[in-house]
Order: C-alpha cells, then sequence, then structure tokens
C-alpha cells in the first residue's frame, strides 16, 4: 500500500482548520469549523480520537468499530467545550476509511468525500451532507451550481453536535491496482471530477499526484483550505 498526502491554506484562508493522519490501513481526514481557531481545534481532536482507537481488539466488526470511533470523536469535541465555553459552536466534518484483508471500510459526515478509482473511472462513495447537496439532489440546481452556491458550506451533519450521530457505514473491495481518495472540499470545490481522474489514473507515486492535485486546485481559487490523502492498493 502507497499513500500520498498533504494539506495546505488555500489561497483565501489565514489558518488551516483541516487536519488529517493514518497509519495501519486507517485513514482520517477533517475539515473544522467554528470561530477563534475552534475548528482546528475539533478538527484536531477528531482526527486523534479516531486514530487512538484499537481496531483489533473490537469483538463484533470492521464496521462497528467505526461507527463507535467517530461516537468518541464527536463525544470528545462536546467534553472540550463543556471545559472551554469559548469554543462553543466548533465542529468538524470526518471522512473515514479503513482498509483490511481485501476490503475498504468507510464512513462520513459533512462534506469531506471519499472516492475510489478503478482504472478510468472515479467513484463518489460518499453523499455530502450539506443544503446544496440536498438541492442538488432534489433537482434545484446542478453540480456546477453547487460548487459556487452561497450556502455550499451550510451542512447538515457534522461533528460537534449533541445526541447519537446519524451515521451509515459502507464498504466496497480493495483490490490490487484500486486508489482511494479521501479530500476536503477545498479540492472539490473547485476541481471537477474529471480532472481528479485524470491526475489520479496517472502512472505516478501517490505524493507528486496529492501534491499536483493541491497545486491544481490553488491555481484554481484556493477558496479553502486543501486537504488530500490518496491510497494505492
Amino acid at each position: 500500500m502507497k499513500v500520498g498526502a498533504k494539506t495546505d491554506n488555500g489561497k483565501v484562508r489565514e489558518q488551516n482548520e483541516d487536519a488529517y493522519g493514518y497509519h495501519d490501513g486507517l485513514f482520517v481526514l477533517a475539515d473544522g469549523m467554528g470561530g477563534h481557531q475552534a475548528g482546528e481545534i475539533a478538527s484536531a481532536i477528531a482526527v486523534e480520537t479516531i486514530l487512538n482507537t484499537n481496531f483489533d481488539i473490537n469483538p463484533i466488526s470492521p464496521e462497528y468499530a467505526l461507527q463507535e470511533a467517530v461516537q468518541k470523536a464527536n463525544q470528545a469535541i462536546l467534553e472540550e467545550v463543556a471545559r472551554n465555553p469559548g469554543q462553543s459552536g466548533m465542529g468538524t466534518t470526518i471522512a473515514v476509511l479503513y482498509i483490511v484483508t481485501n476490503t475498504a471500510y468507510f464512513t462520513h459526515i459533512g462534506d469531506s468525500r471519499i472516492y475510489r478509482s478503478t482504472g478510468n473511472a472515479l467513484v463518489k462513495l460518499t453523499d455530502d451532507h450539506s443544503l446544496v447537496a440536498e438541492l442538488v439532489k432534489n433537482g434545484g440546481i446542478t453540480e456546477a451550481e453547487a460548487r459556487s452556491h452561497p450556502q455550499r458550506n451550510i451542512l447538515t451533519r457534522a461533528l460537534g453536535t449533541h445526541g447519537l450521530l446519524e451515521l451509515e457505514v459502507s464498504r466496497v473491495p480493495a483490490v490490487n491496482g484500486d486508489k482511494f481518495l479521501l479530500c476536503s472540499d477545498g479540492l472539490t470545490a473547485v476541481l471537477e471530477e474529471d480532472l481528479i481522474q485524470k491526475e489520479i489514473s496517472k502512472n505516478d507515486v501517490p505524493q507528486l499526484i496529492v501534491d499536483r492535485l493541491v497545486s491544481l486546485a490553488n491555481d484554481s481559487g484556493g477558496v479553502d483550505n486543501i486537504t488530500v490523502i490518496l491510497i494505492e492498493i
């Protein structure tokens, strides 16, 4: 398994509220939100909590382990807010991919995405939890209009909310030659999927591909923080 990863402020944001990390087949990406650096704190807590989860000792299934890890991350953010009320309202998206025994298990909250690339096909495995995604789904606007919609940053789900999270865990095969992409919306807000797939399909090591994707996003305006993880099986 080969991995490339990078995070970048972009051209507009003063600070980077994205966070990411990975080890032992577990990959996590988060895009924080909230003023006074609270978004940066929320995304860091989420990534750290999930990466510190021991999936090997879970007696039930990887799906259950993923659900438990994300629920723990949500609770950790809420506990941080309880200790520091000035951070009230902070939250984060999350995208989690766990690859084990030729299977990729994944889940997400918000508009950070997970893709699978097989051959020349790029398949979006996640559906954005956002207002514009609902508008696209209902036929109110097109995908192209969604990328520049004034309410494109309004999420319908995020970590940092009270109560049990509405969370779906899915799985797909992970076979030799497959590539998996995790990214924050700083990438997909400015680059179309055809261009992303064109770069991913090139016969380069993942880190070079990731570096190019981040550069292309910045060349296209860099309107948000940009974080990308690319895994080649």
